[in-house]
């Protein structure tokens, strides 16, 4: 049989044990607390880092297109600016080739002649540069630049272009247009 005193051992026992335990409970529970604050305080870094690094990617490519888009524009610029310089020499061979009278067409200095320009031509499209085309259309204020009127003959091509005055050219690729010069054309009125 058990006795008081040892009751009352046993008791204080469990009280110290019961006293120990909240005591590690507690260490534990303001280690969980802690563990928990650090984790948040983690999480809200890392959620900050990918909002930083998505704004810093976006901000990157948007640069990266910016350059290619100044890269594309400085090529065609450059390729535009010399083409500018060779087409009035383009243009007096096609002005040459239309003034051989038929009796000369047969020379082989005409056919030189007539095939440097078709090599011009070519040369040009390949370089996504063509002639504007001008003949019986309307106008195009971006493309024509009347220079002269003449009296209407036909009353189906009034206001239409009947002549190229000086032929210039257009650089077109894709969706992209630039005029290099607008057409010299003389119109039926």
């Amino acid at each position: 049989m058990k006795t008081k005193k040892q009751d009352d051992h046993l008791q204080e026992n469990l009280e110290q044990q019961h006293h120990q335990d909240d005591k590690k409970y507690k260490a534990l529970e303001d280690k969980i607390l802690q563990l928990e604050k650090e984790k948040k305080e983690f999480e809200d870094i890392a959620k900050r880092s990918q909002y930083e690094y998505i704004n810093l990617k976006m901000d990157f490519d948007r640069y990266q297109k910016q350059v290619q888009e100044s890269n594309k524009n400085i090529e065609v610029d450059s390729l535009i600016s010399v083409v500018k310089k060779f087409l009035p020499f383009l243009e007096d061979l096609r002005k040459s080739l239309e003034n051989i009278t038929d009796e000369y067409k047969d020379d082989p200095l005409a056919k030189g002649v007539q095939i440097v320009y078709n090599k011009f031509i070519k040369t040009l499209e390949g370089l996504h540069i063509k002639a504007i085309d001008s003949l019986g259309l309307v106008p195009d204020s971006f493309l024509h630049e009347p220079v002269s009127i003449e009296p209407v003959t036909d009353n189906a091509m009034k206001g239409k272009i009947v002549k190229e005055f000086e032929r210039w050219f257009v650089y077109q690729k894709d969706w992209e247009k630039k005029v290099i010069r607008p057409s010299k054309v003389i119109v039926w009125q």
